[in-house]
């Protein structure tokens, strides 16, 4: 009597077919979101990470991640740690693209740093019920017309910002085609408008709000880097102030980036 054996091998992934016959992602899109979800969840995402794993460099492995998250097959979020603070990038993976962000059911607006507890306190609530028997040179007692809005920005709060910021925007890929003192002043830039203290931001004639302003800027990415140097280089008016046309430039970035490019392709084919 014959013996038929079957070898199955053990290592093996169960994934969607989706991605593989998707004709708008390169092989190479693919490829990588196949490794990616044959990978344990506390595997490094990196793009060190991955290029580590891979024959492609650091370059190649962005663009490839950049072409899936255009696809909807990764979804770029905000991470914060235990404090509320924003702690860098975070990246969810999925077998079929998602036509939604999943990330906007969490407003990015929410600054947990930002709360008044002092409003809590029944002695402002009910002014008339101080106990007036306390000495005024009593240090227990707060003054409250000297407490700030917003929390003054420690230096660890600064410094922890300003390495999001260079995360966010690639600092290091950027580095390798831009002057690295031009780089630092728009660090500098960012840093300083989000860790500012004052409610509103004054912008080209116009106030923001302080966290509306935070969120945009909170959201550029190289690409934005790139595109606010790419219009300062073929400026030819005087600029007065060139920090604030760098932060307005910045903060509009995200909304003008795809509309300049497009009229820079209508011209460059009507000639």
């Amino acid at each position: 009597m014959s013996v038929f054996r079957i070898e199955k091998t053990k290592d093996y992934t169960v994934m969607s077919n989706h991605h593989l016959r998707n004709k708008n992602l390169s092989l190479k899109a693919k490829g990588l979101l196949s490794q990616m979800l044959s990978l344990n969840d506390d595997w490094d995402f990196s793009l060190k990470g991955l290029a580590y794993i891979n024959k492609e460099g650091i370059d190649a492995i962005r663009e490839a991640v950049r072409e899936l998250e255009r696809e909807g097959y990764i979804v770029r979020g905000r991470a914060r740690n235990s404090k509320g603070q924003l702690s860098g990038n975070e990246y969810v993976i999925y077998e079929c693209p998602q036509t939604t962000q999943p990330t906007l059911e969490k407003p990015t607006l929410e600054n947990p740093t930002q709360d008044k507890p002092i409003l809590d306190n029944p002695m402002l609530e009910n002014p008339t019920q101080l106990n007036t028997n306390i000495s005024n040179t009593d240090s227990s007692i707060t003054d409250v017309s000297n407490i700030e809005s917003y929390p003054i920005p420690t230096e660890n709060d600064v410094e922890h910002n300003r390495e999001v910021i260079k995360e966010n925007i690639e600092y290091d890929y950027l580095c390798k085609n831009h002057r690295k003192e031009q780089l630092d002043e728009i660090v500098d830039i960012l840093t300083e408008t989000i860790a500012g203290t004052t409610e509103t931001v004054r912008m080209s004639g116009n106030e923001y709000a302080r966290d509306f302003v935070k969120d945009k800027l909170m959201k550029l990415r190289s690409e934005h880097i790139e595109y606010v140097l790419d219009c300062l280089k073929k400026n030819s008016t005087k600029i007065r102030n060139i920090r604030q046309y760098l932060l307005a430039s910045l903060f509009n970035a995200p909304s003008t980036i795809d509309n300049y490019y497009e009229a820079e392709v209508r011209h460059d084919l009507n000639f």
